[in-house]
């Protein structure tokens, strides 16, 4: 009878995850991978999902996703033979990937866990866009969390020195990730298991006290509960809750105020120093980890240490471009007002969006042509490409004073003023650093690079900053200048009024334009 009453029990599991899941909204979508590592955890979430769907209570498509780490040699083989043999019963579609995780750890300087975790959340995301780009359907990613987790995870993250994210984390929801079973205990996931006599995997290393999440597991948790008489997952669970609401709280508040200091150049998300530099230390941590979060889509091994290295970045009073180094080879970037987070081979990126913000017009790599304006069409328009860009260089011979356009990356000049007519359009990048330039009507000439730099360009987007030039002398810089034709609007207006005759070719202006495709 007793058996009985155990079966009846886990029979309304299925039902419990629902109740749970519906509350959150985590079934709300087209398609849900079950992220299927062959273990009680995971097989338990595919056959309560798969119950779920059976019966109608979901709508959504249900898929399944196997890494095999080839960290255990045999095991790892055996367990994606088991994981195939699963699905093919439950007639659920699986995607197997395989992945050199010792190989990645030893490049990147990280665990084997932490490689582990990395490649299989990118390789999630790939499949997932994949399949929303082939179906149209909203794709989910459901990761067997469960109640004991949460309360290791809490653990884990109090002793990293993480702040109220960390310490109510997981979530049942974050950007695509579900946890259906976080209403669930292990113990409970195991006995619907052996109550429907679903075969699963055991890894055996999960029991050995090697690695931190097993020494938790194995080692101090049952000590904790051998000492207050309660399994340490039940009062954790119970703070969980309370911080959560703490959390909510904080995060609207918090949210405001990002808003605020958040600006988006060329698609990167930057925070404004000057907004958030003063703000209290509280919200300021959790600005800058919103900042990390909007740019890599996650906080993953984004600790206490690293956020102080953060604050003393913000708050220091340099001008220049400084970086310093995070996690995973990515950097924290500062340059004036602005900072921001980049990926390893990122920073000149984020730089020349500052450097296009700023007005001037940037290229993401070498550029150097020759343009000749007797090939300008009279009563037409040169038109150039310019490469390693998303720009385009126009050139037109303007005759009517009707014919003058207006640009923020406009030049006029006399023709006659353009000795020889071949001038060249490029970037130190592809053209070296010997140029120099004088700004019409001043008396002194300044090196390109030093221009450069008492213009606070970043040092790290100089290299592709656009100009045109001729014999080593730059002729125009766009967001800055030009050094030859008009000292100023009033002498170019001057110029137009007083034309004598617009039938003389050294009357005519050229009207440069640098524009986006």
């Amino acid at each position: 009878m007793k058996e009985d009453k155990t079966k009846l029990t886990t029979d309304l599991i299925p039902d419990r995850v629902l109740e749970f899941s519906k509350s959150k909204g985590l079934f709300d979508c087209g398609v849900i991978i079950v992220g299927l590592s062959g273990g009680p955890d995971s097989v338990s979430l595919l056959y309560i999902l798969k119950n779920l769907k059976d019966r109608g209570l979901i709508s959504s498509d249900i898929r399944a996703f196997h890494c095999n780490h080839h960290l255990r040699p045999v095991v790892c083989d055996e367990e994606a033979a088991m994981v195939k043999d699963l699905c093919a019963k439950l007639g659920v579609e699986l995607k197997v990937l395989d992945f050199d995780c010792s190989g990645f750890a030893d490049l990147n300087h990280i665990s084997e866990e932490t490689a582990g975790r990395v490649l299989r959340y990118e390789a999630f995301e790939q499949y997932a866009r994949s399949i929303e780009d082939a179906s149209g359907k909203s794709v989910r990613i459901a990761v067997a969390h469960h109640r004991d987790d949460l309360a290791e995870t809490m653990m884990m993250n109090l002793f990293r020195g993480s702040g109220l994210e960390g310490l109510v984390s997981p979530k049942s929801i974050s950007g695509r990730l579900i946890r259906p079973l976080l209403c669930m205990k292990k113990s409970e996931l195991v006995s619907f298991l052996d109550d429907n006599g679903i075969t699963y995997a055991t890894d055996l290393t999960n029991l050995e006290p090697v690695g931190t999440r097993n020494v938790w597991r194995n080692v101090i948790f049952p000590k904790i509960g051998e000492l207050y008489n309660e399994e340490p997952a039940e009062p954790l669970s119970r703070t969980y809750k309370l911080l959560s609401d703490d959390l909510d709280f904080i995060s609207s508040f918090t949210a405001d105020r990002y808003i605020s200091a958040r600006r988006v150049l060329s698609g990167h998300p930057v925070l404004s120093v000057s907004v958030i530099k003063n703000l209290h230390r509280a919200v300021k941590s959790r600005l800058v980890r919103l900042l990390w979060q909007e740019t890599f889509d996650n906080l993953v091994d984004f600790e206490e240490g690293n956020l102080s290295d953060c604050f003393s970045l913000i708050e220091s009073d340099t001008q220049g471009e400084t970086t310093l180094d995070m996690p995973f080879g990515r950097k924290a970037y500062r340059h004036g007002d602005v900072f921001a987070f980049a990926a390893a081979d990122g920073v000149k990126e984020i730089a020349s969006a500052i450097a296009a913000d700023m007005g001037f017009a940037v290229s993401e790599g070498p550029v150097s042509f020759i343009c000749d304006i007797a090939d300008v069409p009279r009563g037409g328009e040169y038109r150039e490409e310019i490469p390693n860009s998303a720009l385009i260089l126009k050139i037109r011979i303007i005759e009517n004073k009707e014919e003058l356009e207006y640009n923020n990356l406009l030049w006029l000049c006399p023709i006659n003023a353009l000795s020889g007519g071949r001038i060249m359009l490029g970037n130190t990048d592809g053209t070296g650093s010997s140029f120099r330039m004088r700004r019409a009507g001043s008396a002194g000439s300044k090196e390109l690079n030093r221009l450069m730099t008492d213009l606070k360009i970043p040092e790290s987007a100089r290299g592709n900053i656009l100009f045109m030039a001729n014999d080593g002398d730059v002729l125009w810089l766009p967001g800055f200048g030009h050094g030859a034709g008009f000292t100023n609007a009033v002498s170019r207006e001057k110029y137009i009024a007083n034309r004598v005759s617009v039938d003389e070719e050294s009357e005519a202006l050229v009207m440069f334009t640098i524009e986006r495709q």
